[in-house]
């Protein structure tokens, strides 16, 4: 059995830093690898106090040098909010600066509030839409040179620039049928058949 810590920099009192939240979160990490654990997950949230992570991707790389066995996942980044390239560059850095230990997980995204400020007020729902376009593009990212025309995002061919190992997680703990169907479709591409991705 693994066991996972998922956490953020989660401020309840306004008496408590920032800089304080983020030792305890330092802390923590260090106290999970020592017990270990298989993975430390950081999450992707943006204007809340509540969760304090408007990118997982800093913490991660200052956790990868204070590190060396624990896996550093980015638990989730919101597919709506991020472009593809920079996404399968980013995750690729981070699999470059912890040698190898980069994991991530690409979700839909959830809170209305988010998509108020970050999507020109697109529906949450809608969020299922960039998740299911980015996950193979990221890939195909990592695997070379690639170029898209896709309904959310268009680029000449461009490639993932370091290039990374590990294959994205299409993580969203909201899963819905859709989703479950799409995973399934993604599944069976990366096995050579045909794939109704579950739009």
């Amino acid at each position: 059995m693994k066991f996972s810590l998922f956490v953020h920099m989660e401020r309840w009192d306004d008496q408590v830093s920032h800089r304080q939240l983020f030792e305890n979160l330092t802390e923590l990490t260090l106290m999970a690898e020592a017990g270990g654990f298989s993975t430390v997950w950081i999450g992707e949230h943006h204007a809340m106090e509540y969760t304090i992570s408007p990118s997982p991707m800093p913490l991660l790389a200052y956790l990868a040098a204070r590190t060396t066995t624990i896996r550093l996942g980015a638990g989730t980044i919101i597919a709506p909010f991020r472009h593809p390239l920079r996404v399968a560059g980013e995750c690729a850095l981070l699999d470059v600066i912890s040698n190898g230990r980069m994991e991530v997980g690409l979700a839909r995204g959830a809170y209305q509030v988010e998509f108020d400020r970050l999507a020109n007020g697109m529906p949450a729902t809608e969020g299922g839409k960039a998740l299911r376009e980015m996950v193979p593009v990221v890939r195909k990212l990592w695997e070379g040179d690639y170029a898209h025309d896709g309904e959310l995002w268009k680029f000449p061919t461009s490639t993932s620039v370091p290039q990374a190992h590990r294959h994205p997680t299409d993580l969203d703990r909201r899963a819905r049928p859709r989703l479950a169907q799409f995973r399934r479709g993604q599944r069976l591409q990366r096995d050579g058949h045909a794939a109704d991705e579950g739009r």
